[in-house]
């Protein structure tokens, strides 16, 4: 039995372009155990959504998986026909999108598309044929049937107000809160033992988004659901996370537990990434921007891609590929030459 549900060796992702080769996701490992909730972190830019699609098997084209591995309750998804690949996305494994308004369908009430997720990865007798599909898309669900009755109980779960009144409405009849909600409920429904959450609080005010991330915190306990928080948001990773992995420019640079990374953080660019937050606790110190911007990921030149813009960086570091490193308690490890020592490379 394995210890991780997802497990990521070595993983490269790369989209050829007239320029040159982007390589959004370069030679990345991560894992995530059952009932854990781990953060990806970094600037817009870093990769993570790119990380993400990898997971999920749909890197639009032409981008492709070039190397390396991921493994699923210790199955190979790289190995795995479309067709196996589908019937894990959705049903064991799932994704709240960034955008519900852009990934709800808008002519479909709410409670036909998470009905419809049901039908398609959990065993209700009910036909997913086309004919049938059009059925409902003119007459409504049947409100009789297993995977309708489990759409209202995702919606109840996810504290929709009304469940069985909401169900019938359309995305655009929803507030943004509600619609992000939908989005965890349609995730929920066949009850995956993996959630890959792309920045679902984004645009969300505070209110809002305590609630989501309540959710997604009920989902671990419950289910003992592993979950993947991607965000630019280390507020959110703080008060939700076990794990954090810091990634930029298609690199994870640092990983630790969440405590660990926040209290002693190692990397240069994780240390900058905290100070440019501002703190609750000391809402009048001075934020201290990092300097410059992401790189473009096609073909960067120095080893260490945070180079040009680490305060701490010499020569070695333009030249030679860091190795992570054990800096810290328990798996506190970094990549970065300025840390640990030669006898500390992993």
């Amino acid at each position: 039995m394995p210890t991780s549900v997802l497990k990521i060796e070595n993983l490269h992702t790369q989209f050829p372009t007239d320029r040159g080769i982007v390589r959004a996701v370069d030679d990345v490992d991560l894992s995530i155990r059952p009932g854990e909730i781990v953060g990806l972190v970094g600037e817009s830019g870093s990769g993570k959504s790119v990380l993400a699609e990898s997971i999920l098997g749909i890197v639009e084209e032409p981008g492709e998986i070039t190397g390396g591995e991921i493994q699923f309750q210790g199955e190979s998804l790289l190995n795995m026909t479309d067709r196996q690949r589908q019937s894990v996305r959705g049903g064991r494994m799932s994704m709240i999108f960034q955008d519900p308004m852009n990934s709800l369908n808008p002519s479909l009430t709410v409670g036909e598309q998470i009905a419809e997720t049901v039908r398609l990865h959990r065993d209700t007798d009910e036909s997913v044929s086309f004919p049938a599909e059009i059925k409902r898309k003119i007459l409504g669900a049947a409100k009789d049937k297993p995977a309708w009755r489990q759409a209202i109980n995702m919606l109840e779960a996810v504290q929709i107000p009304e469940p069985e009144a909401r169900a019938v409405d359309f995305p655009h009849q929803f507030s943004g809160g509600m619609r992000q909600r939908a989005m965890i409920a349609m995730a929920l429904a066949s009850e995956p033992d993996l959630v890959v959450a792309d920045e679902p609080t984004t645009a969300l005010d505070v209110t809002i988004q305590a609630q989501i991330l309540e959710e997604l915190e009920n989902l671990k306990e419950e289910f003992e659901t592993a979950i993947l928080l991607i965000t630019h948001d280390l507020a959110v990773v703080a008060e939700t996370c076990d794990r954090v992995n810091v990634m930029y420019a298609g690199k994870i640079v640092e990983r630790a537990e969440t405590q660990e990374l926040f209290t002693s953080p190692e990397h240069p660019y994780t240390q900058g990434l905290i100070a440019s937050t501002p703190q609750i606790e000391n809402p009048n110190a001075t934020l201290e921007p990092i300097q410059g911007n992401v790189p473009d990921l096609i073909d960067i030149e120095y080893a260490c891609h945070f180079a040009p813009r680490c305060p701490e960086a010499e020569r070695e570091c333009f030249e030679q590929t860091p190795d992570f490193r054990l800096v810290g308690d328990g798996d506190h490890e970094a990549a970065c030459l300025r840390r640990g020592s030669a006898d500390d490379r992993l």
